[in-house]
């Protein structure tokens, strides 16, 4: 990316903030000039316990209002740091399987989810600390510089804007809130796998605080994949510095840098839909494959408490993305041959300037005399990204050895050349109210209107082409506290998202308009007899139209008739045996299929109607428990249950189900706590999610034993 377009977005970003920045300055001058800055107490939230379900932390998941989980129509999952610490959980990929009915997995670089018979890369999307951009987000593999992962279930284009069917994943950082903390974490596992956490907090004055976190980890193996040839280097730094002017105004200045480098694994072959296990470590890409990635994000934030009712947010955001490809991505098993074909010897390198500004104003006012809380706010952001590959991705026939492969270096007889570049200029209204019709019942508003403008210029033919979008997402829910521990709840939604990738759309497919998502939800949340734990469960049925399909009477032209829809129910539930045992329980149990979906084979229309889409287990169950054996030793065990899995859109080649142990060790001497972590204990050989169209899949970590050392000091 050129300097001056840098500089000029920058400057833009500083001028957009500062518009922000000078109404609330404005606004509290006068309060300023009559009541000086008085001590600012930094106290510690409350105990943030790993065996609860966290149903009333404010943390504003799932909703713009401050609401808890208990107080939000919609199924929400927290994983706290705490949590993730006590588990073992040092990937976000592992971490976010904890979630009721959540199967994530590798694909083509980026980590996918499956969610609600949802598993499409562009339906859950990645938020960083609230903020999102269209398009693929950048996947953090580590865990320790997070505060919490957030799991937002069913469609939130309300919430995040277009793009979010089934779901959203909300990564968010620790705060400048003023706590002291110094922390160190060394882990070292059976890959060779070298993890390295700092973290460090505090309060340089009763006014200015700061928060840093760093994790730096090195490995043999685990890129994408336990095979040959999986090495990785990835680093993470966040730091936050905090700024409270006076007891209504807080400003704030955020910065992280991400770098995950690493050779790459897109799957082991399989035999007529079945694993031979003989080859288990052995990986098929070429010998100088790699999956590159850098991301930047900076951020200038404004709190101002115009008075004890009424509140202004502002957020101005930069980010900066660099992706660099270049691997053989399908491995097919030749039975004529007995080899490995190998082909999609891809390229491909991003480069993306992200810059946006969000405001809101949020206020606690009385409404036909009733109480009420409403949030009015305007997002806006401009994404400019550039695209180089060596498209059409030609290359010489290559084939290696089944069982002992030795691949070339990356080959391809199409050149490497800029190939797009596109500007998406987005910008939303959205609101969000709940009325409290009674001390015990609630109702719950939230609408967005989105506008998109495309602008993508072809740099090889130099040809262009624009797009206009719009779209209005909303969802009505209501809430009926039955008793001061339990709430019932009912919502109906609606989203919309773009037919393919927006940033890299090409000239065929900028006709397609927007799909819909639709989504009846009804649940209940709520603490068990005598505070002895919680219990949430939740039905939803989502049904997603306008998707690109087949013309069954011209197979070779695609339009936008197709359907998926989902049915099902996901619980939740963790029981406080006593002091001592806690154990744990959820999943979901569900019902996905096409409604209508064709597919061209060999020139002829197919139908896939009643078919199960691939990637998408009908059935996930966690099972826990936790036994605080003392102050100073404490036992975790877990169980994971998936179910079998198509492997593609006919539905001839499955996933089989699989379960898996993980197992914890944790034991305190003086500051410092020493903990083993046995993962997949039982040695299962399973397939974690299918690639190639069904010709290859990839496999899961085999058994690892990891020993850790944490200290506060």
């Amino acid at each position: 990316m050129d300097f001056q377009f840098q500089t000029r977005r920058m400057a833009r970003a500083v001028r957009c903030w500062c518009l922000g920045l000078s109404a609330g300055l404005a606004a509290s001058a006068a309060a300023t000039q009559e009541q000086e800055l008085g001590p600012v107490l930094v106290t510690a939230p409350a105990e943030r316990r790993t065996n609860a379900l966290a149903l009333d932390w404010s943390t504003g998941m799932g909703s713009r209002l401050g609401l808890t989980p208990q107080q939000t129509p919609a199924a929400l999952y927290l994983l706290t740091s705490e949590q993730m610490h006590e588990r073992g959980q040092r990937s976000t990929q592992e971490a976010l399987e904890s979630a009721p009915g959540v199967v994530s997995g590798q694909c083509f670089g980026f980590t996918c989810v499956s969610l609600r018979g949802f598993s499409g890369a562009l339906q859950t999307p990645f938020l960083f600390d609230g903020l999102r951009y269209p398009g693929l987000a950048m996947s953090p593999r580590g865990t320790f510089v997070y505060d919490r992962i957030e799991v937002i279930k069913g469609p939130s284009s309300v919430l995040h804007g277009l793009g979010s069917v089934a779901g959203a994943v909300n990564f968010v950082t620790r705060p400048a809130d003023g706590r002291a903390e110094r922390k160190l974490l060394l882990a070292t596992d059976s890959w060779q796998n070298h993890n390295l956490g700092l973290g460090l907090g505090g309060a340089w004055s009763p006014a200015l605080t700061y928060r840093f976190d760093f994790n730096a980890i090195e490995a043999e193996r685990g890129s994408s994949g336990w095979v040959d040839r999986t090495a990785f280097r990835y680093a993470h730094a966040v730091g936050e510095l905090a700024w409270r002017i006076n007891p209504r105004l807080r400003l704030s200045l955020s910065a992280q840098k991400l770098k995950d480098e690493g050779q790459w694994y897109f799957g082991t072959p399989l035999l007529d839909g079945r694993l031979d296990e003989r080859v288990r470590e052995r990986n098929y890409n070429v010998s100088d494959s790699h999956m590159n990635k850098r991301a930047e994000w900076l951020r200038l934030n404004l709190h101002y408490d115009i008075s004890s009712q009424l509140r202004l947010r502002n957020e101005t955001y930069a980010n900066e993305e660099w992706r660099s490809w270049r691997n053989a991505e399908v491995h097919r098993f030749n039975p004529h041959t007995g080899r490995v074909d190998l082909s999609d010897f891809m390229h491909i390198v991003h480069d993306q300037a992200l810059l946006g500004n969000r405001t809101e104003l949020s206020a606690e006012h009385p409404l036909l005399g009733l109480p009420n809380r409403f949030v009015l706010g305007f997002d806006w952001s401009r994404n400019r990204h550039q695209r180089a590959s060596n498209t059409p991705f030609a290359a010489p026939a290559v084939s290696v050895d089944f069982f002992h492969p030795q691949p070339p270096p990356f080959v391809s007889t199409s050149p490497f050349l800029p190939v797009r570049r596109t500007v998406l200029d987005q910008q939303a209204w959205f609101a969000e109210n709940l009325l409290s019709l009674t001390d015990a019942w609630r109702l719950s508003l939230s609408a967005r209107h989105d506008r998109i403008d495309l602008d993508s210029y072809d740099l090889r033919l130099g040809s262009h082409f624009d797009r206009h979008w719009s779209a209005n997402s909303w969802r009505v829910g209501t809430l009926w506290d039955v008793s001061p521990g339990l709430t019932l709840y009912a919502q109906v939604a609606r989203a919309f998202e773009p037919p393919a990738q927006v940033v890299t759309l090409t000239p065929a497919q900028r006709h397609f308009d927007l799909t819909q998502a639709r989504q009846t939800e009804v649940g209940f949340k709520g603490q068990l007899p005598n505070g002895r734990g919680e219990l949430t469960l939740a039905l939803f049925d989502i049904v997603r139209s306008n998707i690109l399909t087949r013309d069954p009477m011209q197979p070779g032209q695609t339009i936008q008739i197709g359907q998926q829809s989902s049915q099902g129910l996901e619980f939740d539930l963790l029981w406080r045996l006593n002091p001592h045992w806690t154990l744990g329980l959820n999943g979901t149990r569900l019902e996905a299929q096409f409604d209508r979906f064709i597919e061209s084979v060999g020139g002829a229309a197919v139908s896939r109607a009643g078919l199960l889409p691939p990637d998408t287990p009908e059935s996930v169950t966690n099972l826990y428990a936790r036994w605080q054996a003392s102050d100073t030793l404490q036992l975790h065990a877990s169980l994971r249950h998936v179910g079998a899995r198509s492997a593609n859109n006919a539905n001839t080649v499955w996933l089989p189900g699989y379960t898996t142990m993980n197992l914890s060790l944790a034991w305190w001497v003086g500051q410092g706590e020493w903990a083993l972590h046995l993962r997949n204990a039982l040695d299962e050989v399973y397939l974690s999610r299918s690639a190639g169209g069904g010709a290859q899949a990839l496999l899961g970590e085999p058994r690892a034993l990891e020993l850790s050392y944490t200290v506060h000091f």
